[in-house]
């Protein structure tokens, strides 16, 4: 696992750890970089226009591993596999958990094909990460492998999207030729693939991540702020709302407030949840007007509710008009109200015995 001294080797990392513990900088399980500062030092380099590569890394069929030995098994593996990409990866880049069994590597400096080529199939070929047997118990041993997906920053990319656009494509190759393999961003290849962009995971993936980050040792409101901003990103909503018990309303992803009357007595919730999906019909909420600058015009809604008991709502908001919330969308919103609503308890819960 990463140690506060080892991360203090990157400039970028040693100011972050100075305001920061190291256990809300790495992931709890496996040690390794968190997905929150993993991503932010990505979109650091790219803001400074440092050359890097980097690689998506998906374990091959891990959900079998869950499914038939069971998740204490299964977070065996990730640990052993994690450890050995720290060790593989050494001084020449940095690792990151990208959520569930996907992990992210950068590659310092600006590399080569064949360079890049060379260095994967080591990782696959000495037994070092990939292509390897854990014994995990003394009568089970697991054979891991993996795919990886890679392109270079600026070679393939020139922002933040484009570079995991590229690199989800070369993953997707991956899986399509059958998996337990590397792919290499070449533009004339891969050019033409289309497909759904990584960092849009499906429901059962985000709800791994939300579960992820409520475990991890964080505060309760950078743990909130933390899933609010990675549901944000991909379900790609404008703005993700609370509004609490004294009507405040706040941006979740800020918590910037924005409105001391948000009233939703009027609300008509069906099936727990309420969908505005037109600009005027906004309006006409007692705080419509001071999110009107936002330009928001639709709204998909739930209370966060206990017994009869309502602790506040929890609102995704996006600027298009007419739209039709999808079942990904309203499943996420409600799993999300009823995790917030349980952290709301446990606290209460304990201020409770603390009296």
């Amino acid at each position: 696992m990463y140690t506060e001294e080892k991360l203090k080797n990157s400039d970028y990392f040693s100011d972050i750890l100075k305001v920061n513990k190291i256990e809300y900088v790495v992931d709890s399980l496996t040690g390794l970089i968190n997905r929150k500062y993993m991503l932010e030092y990505i979109k650091h380099l790219i803001d400074n226009n440092i050359p890097f590569s980097m690689a998506i890394v998906d374990l091959d069929d891990f959900k079998s591993v869950n499914d038939k030995y069971g998740h204490a098994i299964g977070d065996y593996v990730l640990e052993h596999v994690a450890n050995d990409l720290i060790n593989f990866v050494g001084d020449i880049g940095l690792v990151g958990r990208f959520g569930g069994d996907e992990f992210i590597i950068v590659l310092f400096g600006k590399n080569s094909y064949d360079l890049l080529h060379d260095y994967f199939d080591d990782m696959y070929h000495t037994g070092a990460v990939f292509r390897k047997t854990h014994k995990a118990t003394k009568d089970l041993e697991i054979y891991v492998t993996g795919t990886i997906g890679c392109a270079l920053y600026p070679d393939n990319a020139k922002d933040f999207n484009e570079l995991f656009l590229m690199a989800d494509k070369t993953l997707y190759r991956g899986k399509t030729k059958g998996r337990n393999c590397y792919i290499i961003y070449v533009h004339e290849k891969h050019k033409d693939l289309v497909i759904q962009k990584m960092y849009n995971d499906d429901v059962p993936t985000m709800m791994s991540n939300i579960n992820i980050i409520f475990n991890s040792n964080v505060d309760n409101n950078q743990k909130i702020m933390d899933i609010s901003e990675y549901i944000r990103d991909n379900l790609n909503l404008n703005n993700i709302f609370f509004i609490d018990k004294h009507n405040c309303l706040y941006d979740i992803c800020t918590l910037e407030k924005y409105s001391e009357r948000a009233d939703m007595s009027n609300v008509i919730f069906k099936n727990e949840r309420a969908q505005i999906e037109y600009r005027p019909d906004v309006l006409k909420l007692s705080f419509g007007e001071d999110i009107k600058k936002l330009g928001l015009a639709s709204l998909l809604m739930t209370r966060l509710k206990h017994h009869e008991e309502i602790y506040g709502y929890l609102i995704f908001a996006i600027k298009r008009n007419g739209k039709v919330w999808e079942t990904n969308e309203i499943s996420t919103l409600m799993y999300y109200a009823n995790a917030i609503t349980l952290e709301l308890l446990s606290y209460k819960l304990e201020e409770k015995n603390n009296e």
